[in-house]
């Protein structure tokens, strides 16, 4: 993993660098049955970088400004110092990166942290999990960097006085939708003897380690089909 620190998160720089390459947020389409991935990242890469000035709005500012206190306090809480970063690029496949929230000088340990409105972050802390949404950036944080041993996630919010905190390991397991059917015997209650079986399905849970594994090699055959789609566009000119 290459460590881009001299790229400032936000900065028309750290946009280019994205430029063509499935961060945190995008690493979902990698779980997605369509096209809609593999064009956007051909259609990045086939042309010059195009800046598009973010959407802000109150909610986005909050956030931006919250977040050195997050991170100050999910450290003291883990007892590290999560340093800024600007960029965290994979080196077993160029597509794949993310810009994190932390991370310590070792790169053993990560934090991502979420800035929520009042009613999202009460929600969160009355599940007392993960929320779905976020699953698929925590995922790419152990794709992207093979040294990560705990992502500390952390729902921040100075006013109700109780954040959320969650430590995710690469044992950590996740249902990310993945089912499969299950065999249960059947006894019949009137003889007591058994009858035709009973098929039904069950959803698995998935560690993040078999994640991580599966997203790769989805990357890699993504970046396989974009290099054909790119050879095949320049023999037609």
């Amino acid at each position: 993993m290459i460590n881009v620190k001299e790229v400032e998160q936000g900065s028309l720089e750290w946009f280019e660098l994205k430029w063509g390459k499935i961060g945190g947020t995008a690493s979902s389409g990698l779980r997605v049955k369509s096209d809609t991935l593999f064009i956007d990242i051909l259609s990045q890469r086939g042309e010059e970088f195009e800046f598009v000035e973010g959407f802000e709005n109150d909610a986005t500012m909050r956030g931006h400004d919250l977040e050195p206190f997050a991170r100050e306090y999910i450290g003291k809480f883990v007892g590290v110092e999560f340093e800024q970063t600007g960029w965290l690029q994979s080196e077993d496949n160029v597509l794949m990166g993310i810009s994190p929230d932390g991370i310590t000088a070792d790169e053993t340990k990560c934090c991502e942290i979420k800035c929520l409105s009042r009613k999202k972050h009460w929600e969160i802390l009355l599940k007392n999990e993960i929320p779905k949404d976020y699953v698929d950036q925590i995922i790419q944080y152990f794709t992207v960097n093979p040294k990560l041993e705990e992502l500390w996630f952390i729902a921040y919010r100075p006013e109700s006085g109780k954040p959320f905190i969650q430590k995710v390991t690469r044992a950590t397991e996740f249902d990310l939708g993945e089912k499969r059917k299950v065999e249960v015997p059947q006894i019949s209650e009137k003889t007591g003897k058994p009858i035709a079986s009973k098929w039904v399905t069950e959803r698995l849970l998935t560690t993040v380690a078999d994640a991580c594994k599966t997203n790769m090699e989805r990357a890699n055959e993504l970046l396989i089909r974009i290099e054909k789609a790119e050879e095949s566009s320049q023999s037609n000119f």
